[in-house]
């Protein structure tokens, strides 16, 4: 019996990562904000800090926390790995004082934080995501 459970909780431990790496990441930002029709490039220079400003409003972007879901993004859309990235970030800071995009650890909260900010863009896994009013899908991001 205790080998049946070791095996078992192998066996769980191999699918669930693969199941989770499997799912779609939708960059999501508020409906009756500036960002509804942007391009992934777009997106990219607006996590890099480039894009500051669109049609009079202030983007605010907003991060997941480390792991794979912001790794999955960062790969994908910004073509950094997560080192890069905050390499990058901490030259930025430096030279120009750019202030880094917030980070959320929590999926609810980041649909919250989009929902209330005309500006606002950010990312969750598509199971996540409610269809809430006031935000819109923009991309998607397959991991």
């Amino acid at each position: 019996m205790t080998n049946y459970f070791i095996y078992a909780l192998f066996v769980a431990a191999i699918l669930f990562p693969a199941n989770l790496y499997a799912e779609e990441i939708a960059v999501i930002v508020n409906e009756a904000g500036p960002l509804t029709q942007i391009s992934e490039a777009d997106v990219r220079e607006i996590y890099l800090g480039n894009i500051k400003f669109l049609g009079g409003a202030a983007i605010a972007p907003i991060h997941y926390s480390e792991g794979p879901v912001k790794d999955a993004f960062l790969a994908s859309i910004v073509k950094m790995n997560s080192r890069e990235y905050r390499l990058y970030w901490t030259k930025k800071v430096f030279q120009e004082g750019a202030p880094v995009p917030a980070v959320q650890n929590n999926f609810p909260l980041i649909l919250l934080f989009v929902s209330k900010n005309k500006g606002a863009i950010g990312y969750t896994l598509r199971s996540e995501f409610a269809d809430m009013k006031g935000i819109k899908i923009v991309a998607t991001v397959n991991r």
